[in-house]
């Protein structure tokens, strides 16, 4: 999820995001074990191979501290960092902030998938998609949209992310219709 949040974070188009995220789980750089095995090169190729070519430097230097930063203050899993926060999301934001290249949307798009397996980070919408949500009707009040997927954290997680997709598509006014 935190390569997700990297990755989706930059001003590049969402097509090119699920292509290069897509490369990399193909590489198995979800696995930290196998990232932090990885050469700055072979994370550059990886990310070129995904259509990842603007950021590709910085971005095989940021999965390259990503990994360095999991596996040394989080002992290699970012479950830790979840316990290191206390569970709570305020925290979370300031901890992921720590991660080279993850300034406030990469963190905003981390929660709103985070929080699925994360129940206490929910309920998180991230700005775009809040804005989103006003734009169709449903308003930008967080307690009152989380209640429409019963509190539950995974569909909270679901709905979020639906919310981005409308946004990318650019569906807002066939939803505002409706």
């Amino acid at each position: 999820m935190a390569l997700d949040a990297l990755i989706k974070a930059k001003p590049i188009s969402h097509e090119l995001t699920q292509k290069t995220f897509k490369r990399l789980i193909e590489a198995e750089y979800h696995d930290i074990d196998v990232l932090s095995q990885t050469t700055w090169e072979d994370r550059t190729i990886v990310l070129q191979e995904g259509g990842y070519n603007r950021y590709r430097e910085q971005g095989a230097t940021n999965l390259g501290e990503l990994a360095m930063l999991v596996l040394e203050r989080y002992d290699g899993d970012l479950n830790n960092l979840l316990k290191l926060a206390d569970g709570k999301p305020h925290k979370v934001r300031i901890l992921m902030k720590e991660i080279r290249g993850m300034g406030d949307l990469g963190v905003e798009v981390f929660l709103n998938n985070v929080q699925g397996i994360w129940p206490s980070i929910a309920p998180s919408v991230d700005s775009r998609s809040l804005k989103t949500a006003d734009e169709i009707g449903i308003g930008i009040d967080l307690d009152e949209i989380y209640n429409a997927p019963q509190q539950d954290p995974m569909r909270m997680s679901c709905f979020a992310n639906g919310l981005s997709e409308v946004r990318l598509e650019k569906r807002q006014e066939v939803i505002g219709e409706v």
